[in-house]
């Protein structure tokens, strides 16, 4: 009697691990589904968050070539009118010099 009743404990503890184990594999499918989730909107957003970033590079570098062709064609006035107002003022004075003598 004691053998047929620990058979039947045994079967029943049997069934109970794998309703167990049943339940642990379904759980661990479920948090696998949710991290695969996860990374797949994480990667979405890297991948947005990597575009910004290389847009706003690329037209960073475009401002500091504008503003460097400012600077240079400014440099270019400049000197266009040192030299241009030195040229007219040799001019004036030229004339002055013609005129008083």
């Amino acid at each position: 009697m004691d053998l047929e009743k620990e058979v039947k404990d045994h079967g029943s503890r049997l069934n109970n691990v794998e309703r167990d184990i049943s339940e642990l594999k379904k759980d661990l499918s479920e948090g696998l589904t949710r991290v695969d989730q996860s990374n797949k909107y994480l990667r979405e957003q890297n991948r947005d968050i990597l575009k910004e970033v290389i847009k706003r590079n690329g037209l960073a570098d475009k401002h500091d070539f504008e503003i460097k062709k400012m600077a240079k064609t400014n440099q270019f006035k400049m000197f266009g009118m040192i030299f241009g107002a030195s040229g007219l003022a040799a001019l004036v004075l030229d004339i002055i010099m013609k005129l008083i003598k």
